[in-house]
């Protein structure tokens, strides 16, 4: 996975970032996925969405602050990730943008056009899920593994 991500900038499956969407890239590279019908996804941008994640980077480059930015995507009614998509986060309100939604697209690799894995490893120490709620921890910046070429169109940073 790795190497795939890496050297190959591969986009390795999940949902796609806000901004982004996910097209059709062709075939698998594998052989045998391919004859199983496996298609490889590449990341593009959303027309709906990526403006405004392109208008978070542009207003923190010019000093605004986190919170600034997230009260003003509320007053101009822009849908947050999850009011976008209701899929992606069912559990979710989807009615506002909040400071944590903004910082995790400006502190994202992923607007800066590389693939990355390995932001959020697994903590399977005694307590785990009960510490972090069930869900992976985030690993640090220097264990994630970045693509080294641009694999998508960069929105920000």
């Amino acid at each position: 996975m790795r190497a795939q991500r890496c050297v190959q900038g591969r986009f390795l499956g999940g949902r796609s970032p806000y901004g982004y969407r996910l097209v059709d890239a062709g075939a698998h590279p594998n052989q045998a996925h391919a004859r199983w019908g496996r298609r490889v996804h590449r990341l593009e941008p959303d027309p709906a969405t990526a403006p405004w994640v392109r208008w978070i980077f542009e207003q923190r480059a010019a000093g605004r602050s986190v919170a600034r930015i997230a009260w003003e995507l509320n007053e101009r009614g822009v849908p947050c990730p999850s009011g976008a998509d209701r899929m992606r986060n069912p559990h979710r309100c989807g009615q506002a943008w909040i400071v944590r939604t903004v910082v995790g697209i400006t502190e994202s690799p992923r607007y800066t056009g590389r693939q990355v894995w390995n932001r959020h490893g697994t903590d399977h120490g005694a307590g785990a899920a009960r510490r972090a709620g069930g869900a992976g921890r985030r690993t640090d910046a220097h264990k994630w593994a970045v693509s080294e070429t641009l694999d998508h169109p960069a929105l920000g940073q």
